[in-house]
């Protein structure tokens, strides 16, 4: 989640800053123009008076329904005036994100504002490279204007066009950037929603054919400048949705702020309003989450101890070509008519010859199998080696592993982690908040990465692979940074709380940064 990728696990560590909102207060700890069940009233929709100045056909991306607890918020400050986005007004977007004094929940972190400047053609060049790959990942969201109306065509290298102009074209409550018009020598092409408009973004010097780096530069609330060094270089993903373009002679200056998709909790925020607000994590929780109960997960029907992670390899692909397994105590292999005894420190290898697993101890060929294996260690951890992971190349995880033969992959072997939730948590919740955020910000997340593991786990979203989460952003980042002590007394402190909306866990969306805003959920997925 935030950190829903590595990098940004790494980015956020380092953006730990001394910069304090003590001073300003909330009123009866409710946010400014936090509106409670807005949403349910279905009187806020999104604006298209840019389709409609424009004589273009009204796109019809957003139909999901609203959520009762992830909603549009304002984390700005009171005393700076910024209110909820309405209507087409690229001039109040430009304003807010250029803004660099304005101050906000979790303005300490130095992705609060950024900008990023480039030459123009660098900039349509790079756009005009994106778009087939955008189109490629979620086709229908990247439309083509035929015949009157936007359609789903087949975007290929080389029929795209050159880039003329990139807008945005539409804006959610929050200010994220809902929609974005390219207009090429060929066609005009829609883009829809958060992600694909950050993926097209992707602003570096291979996509834009530049000879020089593509440079982001960052400002913490308050600040009255950028910060000299970059934050940045060569962007892959934008960092968010939420930013304006200005355009200047042959250059393009994009003004932004906040740093992942801006629904849930910012965990910068959480942090700020712990340490500078007296805030515990309760009333944490209750801002992010309105509407919400908390309730003890174990007390659910059908909720057990144990969850099971797919493992990536270090490609972050599901397949692993060889699993090589050590642990400090003894480990034991039960097969199907087998069981091996291997004493503490000694390798298991375990390769996919012929669709079947070739299993050695100590370099020495033991059995081979075509069904599963199951290896313990009787409590203590088991190593896997050359599995690379943002702190080491041999991360150790608690529980047991299932081993099988890939299903997609005749050469490729599954690994999962069979674990205890709240041991699961002992690896996630550091790898998805640094330990400095303090521990009421810590329980918080815990409580959210405990809700967001039990709704994949209840919906059985990898039911096919044999597990319930990866150990991806597809999920939650896993076992990516070393446990700490604070995480792990988070953890115990709200075992086995989780968010109930009704008689089930809430998505408990989380990110790294906020903008000033958040938003509803439909207004980005």
């Amino acid at each position: 989640m935030l950190k829903k990728i590595v990098g940004l696990i790494v980015l956020v560590v380092s953006l730990i800053g001394c910069t304090s909102t003590k001073e300003y207060k909330e009123i009866d700890r409710v946010p400014f123009r936090v509106e409670k069940n807005k949403t349910k009233s279905g009187d806020y929709s999104l604006d298209y008076s840019f389709f409609e100045d424009r004589n273009l056909p009204i796109p019809n991306n957003f139909t999901g329904k609203p959520s009762e607890y992830l909603i549009a918020r304002n984390d700005t400050l009171k005393k700076y005036g910024y209110d909820f986005f309405e209507g087409d007004d690229e001039e109040k977007a430009l304003k807010f994100y250029k803004d660099l004094e304005v101050r906000g929940y979790g303005d300490n972190s130095a992705y609060w504002r950024w900008k990023v400047v480039l030459d123009k053609d660098d900039f349509f060049k790079a756009i005009e490279n994106n778009l087939e790959s955008v189109y490629r990942g979620r086709p229908r969201e990247v439309l083509t204007l035929s015949q009157g109306s936007w359609k789903s065509l087949k975007i290929t290298d080389g029929s795209v066009g050159r880039v003329k102009n990139v807008e945005v074209a539409g804006r959610g409550r929050s200010g994220v950037v809902t929609y974005i018009l390219v207009t090429t020598t060929e066609h005009k092409y829609l883009i829809a929603k958060e992600l694909n408009i950050r993926k097209l973004f992707a602003l570096n010097k291979k996509r834009a054919e530049s000879s020089s780096d593509i440079l982001l530069y960052g400002a913490k609330g308050g600040a009255k400048e950028y910060q000299a060094n970059p934050i940045r270089r060569n962007i892959t993903l934008f960092p968010s949705a939420y930013f304006s373009m200005e355009y200047s002679g042959n250059r393009v200056a994009i003004y932004g702020g906040g740093y992942g998709h801006g629904v849930g909790m910012s965990q910068y925020a959480a942090s700020d309003l712990a340490k500078n607000h007296d805030y515990n994590y309760k009333q944490i929780l209750d801002r992010n989450y309105p509407n919400t109960k908390l309730k003890n997960m174990y007390s659910l029907k059908g909720v057990g101890k144990i969850i099971n992670v797919g493992i990536t390899n270090s490609a972050r692909g599901m397949d692993h070509s060889k699993v090589v397994l050590l642990s400090n105590g003894k480990m034991r292999i039960n097969g199907s008519g087998f069981k091996i005894d291997v004493p503490a420190k000694q390798k298991i290898v375990v390769e996919n010859k012929g669709n079947r697993l070739w299993i050695s101890v100590n370099g020495k060929h033991r059995v081979k199998t075509v069904n599963s294996v199951n290896i313990t260690a009787h409590g203590y951890y088991i190593t896997l080696e050359g599995v690379r992971r943002g702190h080491t190349s041999m991360p150790r995880y608690r529980g047991d592993m299932k081993l099988n033969l890939s299903k997609t992959n005749s050469k490729g072997i599954r690994v999962i982690n069979q674990v205890k939730i709240e041991d699961y948590l002992k690896q996630v919740v550091p790898s998805e908040m640094p330990e400095s955020f303090g521990l009421e910000a810590l329980k918080a997340q815990a409580v959210a990465a405990r809700t967001y593991a039990l709704s994949d786990y209840m919906k059985n979203r990898y039911e096919a692979d044999g597990f319930h989460v990866k150990d991806t952003t597809e999920s939650q980042v896993y076992n990516n940074a070393n446990e700490n002590e604070n995480s792990i007394k988070a953890i115990e402190a709200t075992a086995g709380k989780v968010l109930m909306s009704g008689d089930k866990p809430v998505d408990a969306k989380y990110f790294s940064t906020s903008s000033g805003f958040t938003e509803a959920s439909n207004y980005i997925w």
